[in-house]
């Protein structure tokens, strides 16, 4: 201090002020934070325990102590001054009275930590913000990372809402949302092998899991080729956060026992795996006593590994009478973490130590929730519980690892993620075959009740909180940060315009810093924390894509808008069932599923000739529309489907897909139309060539040429055939084709090159097939109702196959008809629209039934006839209905027969 009188006086002055003006402002906070206080929590108490009333409470407190200490001292004081020598006692005991006031000033509310005190000086330490849960997703199609996956990057998405059925009852211990009651086994397998299907690109359970072990082999071991091995342990890693004791009765969220025993089924009965060689897991909870008893009534050999010793209160295992399969966890090192030394962080159940491949199953659940509307405990560290934090049941010391998540703590924003080590190491994540979120039952918080998700797809009910309607889905993929980058965005489309109306508070939230693990995981060697990520002294690689889709209505990722150059998700969507009452979509079933009509039925139960091995083809339809999502063709040999293809329904430009014309070339290649443009697929699923047709217009027809030429036409206005060079992609003629119809989806279907170098044009609203040259000028026609597809015949005739009044029909040069087949000649065999026809080196024609227009339930189409083969004397040879999985082919357009020589779809010469 200076040695100047009135520079000493000076700087007394303002110290003195400022402690004035800082004790007055602690006053005026302390007396807002108790109005506050009071205001808030009286007409709701659990209000307490909201982040800003735990934060209000010490400032209340504080204020209300010093009132209180303030009016007792000036009464005291009064008479001190009369009486001090007699209260001598008194007034030490008014000291430790203040001194234990004191103490109790700084004891927290539940769930707020005390704060520490100095005897010399007390400091303020500065109370943790309260969380934002206001997280919002950063940049939309923005991939980052390194795509995963036999298609990579692919997330599957399937839904069936009849598949739960629980009421809602969430306080009943007596009506659980997990009992055979409530969620339909038969429903959720068809869920997972749908899933799976669609994930791989495989026909059936079988192909799909040897193409998910042969991927992970080679890309993980080095092993070319190389599918799963008898004697390999497969460990399923669930979630069981809520099951914390030996008999779980309550209806929190954990793993579904029906999800569980469906995904040992597939490891059984289609992977080939032994029941003693598969390993359920929870490391950290208790074995779910409903999921103990479901799996070990058909599979006795299955293994559980929990945190503890067997309760005696546990289910014994009925095949072997004992806690035979049940094991506690045998923990050793496994663990390397990048920038921490944890001690029991690093160990893992040796159980899983030994094991070859791991699934790891999770819960598509958020994590944090802040109010306490039905759930106890405390908000949770972070904000989603899916596949990248599932591991932290893999390990001995989990609480090792909260405060490296939380986000009041050191989990703040671009922070180190132990969840990349756990991830990326060779033990728990490296060893990792198959990503899934359990989605049936969905939760807001790690100790949460089912939630219901009011917005699309979903459209469920939100109040009364009691009834049925769920989320009911699951999702799948090869690429762990891209499947819990979908369901960050599903759970956050879910916030949305949902708040309860009673207390005015959002039913679901997602918390900040929501993905930071997902930037960290896509790219860890350039990760925003600037974390050093190693493991077995290498930096660890990318783990996978991330990336937030367009927008709520529309989902789609960057590969969906462009599935050519595309570096991001691909999202594939698919609903199945969806009414309580319609059939189950049993992917066992041999038959179609049956049907309640009230017409003639559309086909009979016995059909001519031998199915799906009559012949072997090439099989596509337009406009399935139980699989919105996508759009499919196969090919069938010996009966079976050897190779699959599917384009999703919408375009890079929005507009919709469908295959429509398809054909194999000599090469191994397909080519095909697809209303959004063209293109040409090799056997590995390559696009080798596209075209992508401009707004406004539709590619219908596609036919190759010989000399890489193709030939499409495009409608729109003006419409005109175009012959591509396809080894160049340009345009080397456009062909103007006149019509009078303005819509640009009914102008025109398959047109067809002749032998003789013209174009055959079915006009199909215009009713009528005229024939050009290459300069455009018309050299033959004949009237055609809706006329869908033309081809010039050996003979010179032209077959036509027409739409709407279902015939097909050859009529000679003058246009006169020398045959035709009308549902005249098909008794018992109901005909829709017959799009496609071939006339077959036997003599014989093809015809496609197409139903989805005339069969207006789709329930239904299961009974309708798809192909028919037909001699010239109109008996028919061959019919063909083949809609159940795993050989569902689904809606007929095009047929090509791939054990029959010539084709009528020859060229001009000039192109050969």
């Amino acid at each position: 201090m200076s040695a100047n009188p009135v520079v000493r006086l000076a700087q007394s002055f303002m110290q003195r002020a400022s402690r004035l003006w800082l004790k007055l402002a602690l006053l005026a906070a302390g007396a807002i934070a108790l109005g506050w206080f009071l205001v808030r929590v009286i007409p709701k108490p659990s209000r307490a325990s909201y982040p800003c009333q735990r934060a209000a409470f010490p400032l209340a407190s504080g204020f209300v102590l010093w009132l209180s200490a303030s009016m007792a001292g000036l009464f005291a004081l009064s008479r001190l001054r009369r009486g001090l020598p007699r209260l001598r006692f008194v007034t030490a005991a008014l000291s430790f009275a203040a001194i234990a006031v004191w103490s109790v000033s700084t004891v927290a509310l539940p769930g707020t930590a005390a704060e520490p005190s100095s005897a010399a000086a007390p400091a303020a330490k500065p109370v943790p913000p309260a969380p934002k849960w206001d997280w919002q997703p950063d940049a939309i199609n923005a991939p980052i990372g390194v795509a995963r996956g036999i298609f990579p990057g692919r997330v599957v998405w399937t839904r069936d809402a009849a598949a739960t059925k629980w009421a809602g009852n969430w306080k009943q211990n007596f009506d659980q949302w997990w009992t055979d009651e409530n969620t339909d086994q038969a429903r959720v397998d068809a869920m997972v092998s749908a899933t799976l299907h669609h994930l791989t690109g495989a026909s059936t359970d079988e192909e799909a899991w040897e193409a998910i072990f042969k991927y992970y082999n080679l890309k993980s071991r080095g092993m070319d080729r190389r599918g799963y091995q008898p004697g390999e342990v497969v460990a399923v890693k669930i979630n069981l956060n809520n099951c914390e004791g030996p008999n779980k009765v309550d209806n929190k969220i954990d793993a579904s026992p029906h999800m569980v025993l469906a995904m040992v089924r597939q490891l059984v009965n289609r992977a080939h795996v032994a029941p003693r060689d598969i390993v359920v897991y929870d490391a950290k909870r208790w074995a779910f006593p409903a999921m103990l008893t479901k799996v070990w009534s058909e599979f006795k050999d299955v293994r559980f590994v929990q945190e503890k010793t067997p309760n005696g209160s546990q289910p014994k295992n009925p095949g072997y009478g004992d806690f035979h399969g049940l094991e506690s966890a045998d923990w050793v090192e496994g663990v390397a973490y990048s920038a921490d030394s944890f001690k029991d962080a690093k160990l893992i159940p040796k159980q899983i130590f030994d094991a070859t491949y791991l699934v790891n199953f999770a819960l598509l659940k958020a994590h944090s929730f802040p109010y306490n509307t039905m759930e106890n405990g405390d908000n949770g560290q972070t904000a989603v519980t899916m596949t990248g934090k599932n591991h932290f049941g893999s390990i001995k010391g989990t609480p090792e690892l909260h405060a490296d998540i939380n986000t009041t703590q050191k989990g703040t924003p671009h922070a180190y993620s132990p969840m990349v080590d756990l991830a990326a190491s060779p033990n728990l994540g490296g060893k990792t075959i198959l990503f899934m979120l359990d989605g049936l039952y969905v939760g807001r918080k790690w100790r949460s009740y089912p939630q219901h998700f009011p917005n699309p797809p979903f459209n469920n009910r939100v109040e009364p909180y009691e009834n049925p309607d769920w989320p009911a889905c699951l999702l799948a993929s090869l690429d762990g940060v891209a499947i819990d980058s979908v369901g960050l965005d599903i759970l956050y489309s879910q916030t949305k315009n949902n708040t309860d109306p009673v207390n005015n508070e959002p039913r679901i939230l997602i918390r900040e810093n929501a993905d930071d693990y997902l930037h960290e995981m896509a790219d860890p060697q350039h990760a925003p924390s600037k974390t050093a990520y190693m493991q077995n002294g290498k930096p660890i690689a990318s783990l996978g894509v991330h990336e937030h889709w367009d927008s709520d209505a529309t989902r789609n990722y960057s590969r969906n808008l462009d599935p050519v150059n595309g570096k991001g998700i691909e999202l594939v969507y698919l609903p199945l069932g969806g009414s309580k009452d319609s059939p189950v979509p049993d992917p066992m079933a041999k038959k179609p599923a049956a049907v309640t009509v009230a017409h003639e039925p559309y086909s009979p139960e016995v059909l001519p000739g031998r199915g799906l091995a009559q012949h072997d083809f090439l099989y596509a339809g337009e406009w399935d529309t139980r699989k919105p999502a996508e759009q499919s063709m196969f090919i069938v040999r010996g009966g079976k489907i050897v190779w699959h293809y599917f384009i999703p329904i919408k375009s890079r430009s929005g507009g919709i897909q469908e295959f429509d014309d398809v054909s194999l070339l000599p090469n191994g290649n397909v080519i095909f139309s697809r209303m959004g443009g063209a293109g040409i697929v090799s056997p590995e699923k390559k696009l080798v060539w596209n075209y992508d047709a401009p707004p406004g217009t539709e590619v219908h027809s596609a036919q190759y040429l010989g000399k890489d030429r193709v030939l499409i036409m495009r409608n729109g206005t003006p419409a005109q055939a175009m012959i591509f060079n396809i080894a160049t992609n340009t345009v080397e003629k456009e062909i103007p084709i006149p019509t009078t119809v303005k819509g640009t989806h009914g102008q025109f279907r398959h047109i067809r090159m002749t032998p003789a170098g013209t174009i055959l044009v079915p006009h199909m609203s215009e009713g009528k097939v005229v024939e050009y040259s290459l300069d455009g000028k018309e050299v033959w026609s004949v009237q055609a109702a809706s006329a869908w597809a033309a081809v010039r015949l050996k003979n010179g005739n032209t077959l036509i196959s027409g739409d709407a009044k279902s015939y097909v029909r050859e009529v000679n040069p003058k246009g006169e008809t020398v045959w035709e087949f009308t549902q005249a000649d098909a008794p018992g065999i109901k005909l829709f629209n017959i799009q496609g026809a071939n006339r077959l080196a036997n003599g014989n024609t093809l015809i496609c039934n197409w139903c989805a227009n005339g069969a207006k339930n789709l329930a239904e189409w299961p009974t309708t006839v798809q192909v028919l083969e037909v001699t010239p004397d109109k008996k028919i040879v061959w019919a063909l209905r083949s809609w159940t999985p795993p050989t569902d082919l689904g809606t007929a357009t095009s047929i090509q027969l791939l054990d029959e020589p010539g084709t009528p779809d020859r060229p001009g010469d000039q192109y050969r």
